[in-house]
């Protein structure tokens, strides 16, 4: 039982020392080496088949390549990927289309990737956030039409900044 008890402490010593010895790693990296996403999750359930505003800080100090939200449907299979917009550097926000707003929820994560490749996200695919979405009063057809509006345009904007060439189905980019 000693011995057992020795190795456990040991194993449990080494893991404590390595995740230690990590995070000096991260807290001395460079300056330019940064990239951060700073999001305050939902905490309050959000207007059902409303357009949703997802808006983060996000910091990248060697520069922003792109920031992107995935979003489904709870309990839904694929996730849409929407481009996030600079609104204000360090600001970047995504407007999630009311079609995507109908069900009980809304599950999503934000990743951002930075001009050297180094990527970092809030929330994943297997652990991703989540907003409830509550029945309230529907958007009338204009603020329905605004928000597809929108959303084009910023998926637009992504695509052009990409060198991606226009396609006529711009929801087309799905993930799992």
């Amino acid at each position: 039982m000693t011995t057992v008890w020795s190795v456990c402490s040991r194993v449990a010593g080494g893991l404590l020392a390595l995740a230690l010895l990590s995070t000096l790693a991260f807290a001395q990296q460079p300056q330019e080496a940064r990239l951060a996403i700073d999001h305050a999750p939902f905490t309050r359930p959000q207007r059902r088949g409303a357009p949703l505003v997802i808006e983060a800080t996000i910091t990248a100090t060697a520069g922003l390549r792109k920031a992107e939200v995935f979003c489904r449907t709870v309990g839904g299979g694929d996730f849409t990927v929407l481009p996030m917009e600079d609104v204000g550097t360090p600001r970047y926000r995504a407007v999630v289309p009311d079609w995507l707003t109908a069900g009980q929820g809304l599950e999503y994560y934000i990743t951002a990737t930075d001009e050297r490749g180094q990527s970092t996200s809030q929330g994943f695919v297997g652990f991703p956030l989540s907003v409830q979405l509550l029945s309230g009063q529907g958007p009338t057809p204009e603020d329905r039409l605004k928000a597809l509006q929108e959303t084009l345009d910023v998926m637009r904007k992504g695509q052009e900044s990409e060198g991606v060439p226009q396609t006529s189905n711009p929801g087309s980019s799905r993930y799992r």
